[in-house]
């Protein structure tokens, strides 16, 4: 006679418990498995999800990018690559953004303009093609966030230094500058550079910059070397220079600029305040654009990369997975394989097919919040050393060292839990359902 449901339930329960202790050796291989799992699971999420936000931070605290961007419409495309002064943004326009953002003021953290220009820069009879980029010096200060200091040696940009350049390393070396410090530059907690003034030294003091004006006519300024940086790309590291943006201005002939940076308080309101600029600029019959940075054209490679590593987490998180779970499956039915005459006693008992394979689903589900467990708290200890020993990497175009972290990530806790779990008990019950197939003779004279 079978059991009663609710009384097989019970001794179901209290033999699954008794089974992962009595079984201890195979308990453990499946708990060392079910956690290595869950370790690798939450550290590769961990490090993804880390590695992307600080880069991300990185990159909008360098390029002084906002949650509103503004520009030309067509800025973009190859035209404006070729003619970019019919791309700027005019001064009447600037007056219309400037009169928006006090309006929004209590939304609005700081407002960077941009103006990008392409020459040449001329020291000590060397040259080379530059990408000189003017900016606003006190509000981009505040738009770098913790890249306030953005000095590998000298210092930042000063409005008391109208004629100030900062050049990048590569385009420095290129010109006869270098950095004479070996001092270390950023801060391994921060990843920023820490606020020192460091020494370096130059052929000249300063260089002499070439533009094409928007007239066609060819401009020279002379320029004060105040700082050296790095670029963050190898591409950009041989020819980006940095100078106030009435320098650039005066030496391209206009009051235009290429970009309208608009950084809020609360990144959370971007959409919001993006669709009320277009609506005010479309009401004053203004032509510009109000997008969001990491959908143009400039940020194409940005997003590549991100695709790229969110395929390569998917790859290796079902990787992990079919390890793990071929791995329970094995240790799973080494363990049914030695216990087929136990099966077989507790057929005799009344138990049926699907009291066992109940059974191994509730041991395997034991064994899975107990490795669960371990898992979780080997993956926040783990990260923690990783964190704390400030380890520091070289990554692909990147012109800086990267400091290895990993992020708490809560959510791959939760999957690798759920999925590790999931994967557990089908390999309990794919390995257990072959021996309750079996007869009851069959399985108390197994041998």
């Amino acid at each position: 006679m079978p059991l009663q449901v609710p009384h097989a339930s019970q001794l179901i329960v209290k033999v699954a418990f008794r089974n992962v202790r009595r079984n201890w050796r195979h308990s453990i291989a499946a708990l060392a498995t079910l956690a290595v799992g869950f370790l690798a699971l939450a550290l590769f999420q961990g490090y993804i999800e880390a590695f992307l936000r600080s880069q991300l931070d990185v990159i909008y605290s360098r390029i002084m990018i906002g949650e509103v961007m503004v520009q030309k419409q067509g800025s973009g495309k190859r035209e404006a690559r070729i003619h970019p002064e019919k791309y700027w943004i005019s001064e009447s326009e600037q007056k219309f953004l400037d009169r928006w953002v006090a309006e929004h003021q209590a939304a609005v953290k700081t407002n960077v303009r941009t103006l990008l220009l392409i020459g040449m820069a001329h020291m000590g009879g060397s040259s080379a093609q530059v990408i000189v980029w003017g900016h606003d010096i006190p509000e981009g200060q505040i738009a770098r966030r913790k890249w306030a200091w953005n000095t590998w040696a000298g210092h930042p940009l000063r409005e008391t230094e109208p004629s100030g350049t900062i050049l990048a390393l590569g385009l420095a070396e290129i010109l006869g500058c270098s950095v004479t410090s070996e001092e270390p530059v950023l801060d391994p907690v921060t990843a920023a550079p820490r606020p020192i003034e460091r020494p370096f030294q130059c052929k000249q003091p300063s260089l002499m910059l070439t533009v094409t004006s928007g007239r066609g006519r060819t401009n020279a300024l002379e320029a004060d070397v105040v700082g050296l940086t790095r670029a963050g790309s190898r591409d950009f590291d041989e020819h980006l220079l940095w100078v106030p943006i009435r320098f650039a201005q005066d030496l391209a002939s206009t009051r235009g600029v290429s970009q309208y940076m608009i950084v809020l308080n609360r990144p959370s309101e971007g959409p919001k305040l993006r669709a009320e600029l277009r609506a005010a600029l479309a009401q004053a019959g203004i032509q510009l654009e109000v997008v969001d940075w990491i959908d143009t054209e400039g940020a194409d490679l940005l997003r590549r990369g991100i695709d790229l590593l969110t395929v390569f987490r998917g790859l290796v998180f079902i990787v992990i997975l079919v390890i793990a779970g071929a791995a329970v499956l094995t240790t799973m039915m080494k363990t049914v394989r030695e216990r087929t005459r136990e099966i077989g006693t507790l057929r005799s008992l009344g138990y049926l097919r699907r009291h066992i394979l109940a059974l191994f689903a509730v041991e395997s589900a034991m064994l899975a919040i107990l490795a669960g467990c371990i898992g979780l708290v080997s993956s926040v200890a783990v990260t923690f050393a990783i964190n704390t020993a400030t380890i520091t990497y070289k990554g692909g175009l990147l012109a800086d060292a990267i400091p290895l972290r990993v992020g708490y990530s809560y959510a791959a806790y939760a999957w690798g839990f759920v999925f590790l779990s999931v994967v557990a008990v089908l390999a309990a019950l794919l390995a257990a359902s072959g021996v309750t197939r079996l007869r009851i003779a069959d399985a108390l004279s197994d041998g």
